[in-house]
């Protein structure tokens, strides 16, 4: 089951919400910076074509889930494509674990870890480290709003202008 999402409501000055007593200054800071987010018109991302069935899956349940929170863009297709295949391997790893087991014998005789748990923790690395990239997971997403209520600016936000 997934966390509940502290909405902007549950912040109120002095009351417990998300596990601190709120400021005024801060409750504002916090719903102007929630304001930024919000998307005048629909977006349409466009699944990349080298993603395999699994992943496709993947991306459709993830973008459905997101959704609400609008953080994801058309820039993020193709990261957001990696963290798919990646979520996409784990699964086919753990799969191919539950078949062949934790462990295999080498040639030796020796009993080592089965190449598809090496596999299954690669993949699940990097599936983590582009969801706190794309803002997949409560913690990004707090740590993306808690920035924008600080008033922190992106140092390279004038390359773009």
């Amino acid at each position: 089951m997934a966390n509940p999402v502290i909405n902007f409501d549950h912040m109120r000055v002095g009351k417990k919400g998300g596990g601190k007593n709120w400021t005024k200054k801060e409750v504002a800071a916090r719903e102007e910076a929630a304001k930024k987010f919000e998307r005048k018109k629909k977006l349409k991302l466009r699944i990349p074509d080298w993603l395999d069935d699994s992943a496709r899956k993947i991306w459709r349940k993830t973008v459905k889930d997101m959704e609400e929170f609008g953080v994801l863009d058309k820039v993020d297709e193709d990261v957001l494509g990696i963290y798919c295949d990646a979520v996409s391997k784990v699964q086919e790893a753990s799969r191919l674990i539950d078949e062949f087991g934790y462990t295999e014998t080498n040639k030796s005789g020796v009993q080592v870890p089965n190449a598809y748990v090496q596999m299954s923790q690669r993949y699940a690395n990097i599936a983590l480290a582009y969801s706190n990239k794309l803002g997949l997971n409560a913690e990004s997403r707090a740590r993306l709003a808690k920035r924008q209520a600080d008033g922190e600016t992106d140092p390279n936000a004038d390359l773009f202008d």
